[in-house]
């Protein structure tokens, strides 16, 4: 089968070195290129996709997003509905996103960034803490393996997904009890996929139901987001903090007051990344099965949005 990869944010040869070595794979062509595409069957995909690509596959049978996230392509009219769209689920990006959340979590609540200052004034001061309820909103792959370990350290977790999960040790619920979620919730952890029911909902109303000196820590997607209801909630105090991983715009523009604002902590996407060599494995598992016409692994459920 022919392979087209798109993606304007990362190095494709890792990917056409690992997928060409695949019986399965006779040609490789990478976007943005002058060659005949019309025998294209897979299109592998990282935002965005540029317009007017799939006019240019007539053949095209499969699309996979490059990582967890499925938003890009979601609600992107050039791709016809009957086309099916996978997603990359890798155990790597499970014990990544996990390993960042509970370093953001341990320097809340160790008070790190206050220890680093005082370092820097010389002031020795021994702060203490207590112990803390986190919890997780999106119990998908991710945040399951986040609930889980958090249960293993000694944290108090509590679950919100759309429909109730079962976790030993996480007191769940679904979304008729988000209020009750929110209330118990002193370090919220944003895992959620991005739909049109979860778009923005991270907000002033969701702030207000936490208690208060409550922190939150984004590393699902900046569209959740409303980044003034942050400002506001963090200048009241409302929240103590932040630690954001994502943004609406992508490189965050310099002129963004959330770069320079105190009680922020900012890193650039960096929470999970696909490992392609892992994620090569799934790949071309699934282009083995397409090949055999059988179901594709982790296909996207289109009404739901993930």
């Amino acid at each position: 089968m022919e392979i087209l990869i798109s993606s304007s944010v990362w190095d494709p040869k890792p990917w056409v070195s690992g997928l060409s070595k695949s019986e399965n794979v006779s040609k490789i062509h990478v976007w943005p290129t002058n060659d005949d595409l019309s025998n294209v069957e897979v299109l592998f995909v990282w935002k965005p996709l540029d317009n007017g690509v799939i006019d240019k596959l007539p053949k095209l049978k499969w699309i996979s997003s490059l990582g967890a996230g499925v938003d890009h392509l979601m609600h992107d009219p050039q791709i016809p509905s009957n086309i099916p769209i996978t997603r990359i689920v890798d155990p790597f990006l499970a014990q990544d996103m996990t390993n960042y959340v509970i370093m953001g979590l341990m320097m809340h609540q160790r008070s790190m960034r206050t220890h680093m200052q005082n370092q820097r004034e010389l002031i020795w001061d021994r702060i203490t803490y207590k112990p803390l309820k986190v919890g997780v909103m999106g119990l998908g792959a991710l945040g399951k393996d986040l609930a889980e370990k958090l249960v293993v350290l000694g944290f108090d977790v509590y679950g919100f997904s759309r429909s109730e999960k079962v976790i030993e040790g996480v007191k769940c619920f679904d979304e008729s009890g988000l209020n009750e979620f929110l209330k118990e919730t002193e370090v919220l952890v944003n895992l959620l996929p991005v739909t049109p029911k979860t778009e923005n909902i991270l907000n002033a109303d969701v702030f207000n139901q936490m208690p208060d000196g409550a922190y939150l820590i984004n590393v699902a997607r900046g569209n959740h987001l409303v980044e003034k209801d942050l400002i506001a909630a963090l200048d009241s105090n409302k929240l103590s903090g932040a630690l954001l991983d994502v943004f609406k715009e992508e490189p965050l523009p310099t002129q963004n007051p959330l770069w320079l604002h105190e009680k922020v902590s900012i890193t650039p996407h960096v929470a999970s990344v696909t490992t392609p060599d892992s994620a090569i494995k799934l790949l071309l598992n699934n282009l083995l099965r397409l090949k055999k016409k059988e179901a594709l692994l982790h296909q996207v459920d289109l009404e739901r949005g993930y």
